[in-house]
């Protein structure tokens, strides 16, 4: 049995909506693959702005330390579209980690010359420039084609009814569409969770990038072709120092 952790920076779902996810992930897997959905603990309710990306990567690398120890699971996935503490989780595990956004960035690729991304506000505003310095620091810049908005708060999308967020969605995805765009990612796992691709397809006409599929998809991969990330790249966390200074607790 291969076990793939989905690991939601931060604190504060209610078990029904974490139940609703962890049911969800699971349906997307193969037979022999079982998904353990599960909050940090710690740190902000949503990441919906840098304090809150930030505030919550100290907290999740804590509650990764303790998952190397553990050693009960063959991938991480970081439960954010936004990819935080990406880096720093991967030179403290071993097995592979996958950050949704990268990962469907890369997808997006594949299935198009240019996309765009569908996505939520930030700190309550159409900030493009996060999710810009995201896209860039993966190299794809000129593959981005736009970036559209859904002005619905995470937490809204939580289990409850779907129809505004797909009425806002298509017409976000149109606007991209006019725009060039020929793939859309969808920028944020509350999204990604509403599943609703089939939908988005049939009334807009362009391949739906999902986080939450592609990223399931890549750790099961991964772990399936016994690939994890390079010690060039990421090399090994110093453990030693690690554990007599800010791991101590």
């Amino acid at each position: 049995m291969m076990r793939i952790l989905y690991l939601l920076p931060g604190d504060g779902m209610s078990e029904d909506e974490i139940t609703r996810r962890t049911s969800i992930a699971n349906s997307l897997t193969d037979s022999n693959t079982q998904v353990s959905v599960m909050e940090v603990g710690e740190g902000p309710l949503s990441i919906e702005s840098a304090i809150e990306e930030y505030m919550s990567i100290g907290p999740m690398l804590r509650k990764l330390v303790h998952i190397r120890r553990e050693k009960q699971f063959d991938a991480v996935i970081i439960g954010c579209a936004g990819d935080p503490g990406l880096t720093p989780a991967r030179e403290l595990l071993d097995i592979p980690v996958v950050g949704p956004a990268e990962a469907s960035f890369l997808y997006a690729c594949m299935v198009s010359d240019r996309f765009s991304i569908l996505t939520v506000l930030t700190a309550g505003v159409e900030s493009e420039d996060g999710v810009r310095i995201l896209v860039r620091e993966k190299g794809l810049e000129s593959r981005l084609s736009s970036i559209e908005f859904v002005h619905i708060p995470i937490t809204d999308m939580w289990g409850q009814n779907k129809e505004k967020a797909v009425t806002q969605m298509i017409k976000g995805i149109l606007k991209a569409k006019e725009k060039g765009a020929g793939s859309i990612v969808l920028g944020c796992m509350s999204l990604a969770f509403l599943m609703v691709d089939d939908i988005l397809i049939e009334k807009t006409g362009l391949p739906i990038i999902n986080p939450l599929k592609i990223s399931i998809k890549t750790a099961e991969t991964f772990v399936n072709l016994k690939l994890t990330h390079s010690r060039v790249t990421y090399p090994e966390a110093d453990f030693d120092k690690l554990n007599a200074t800010i791991f101590k607790h």
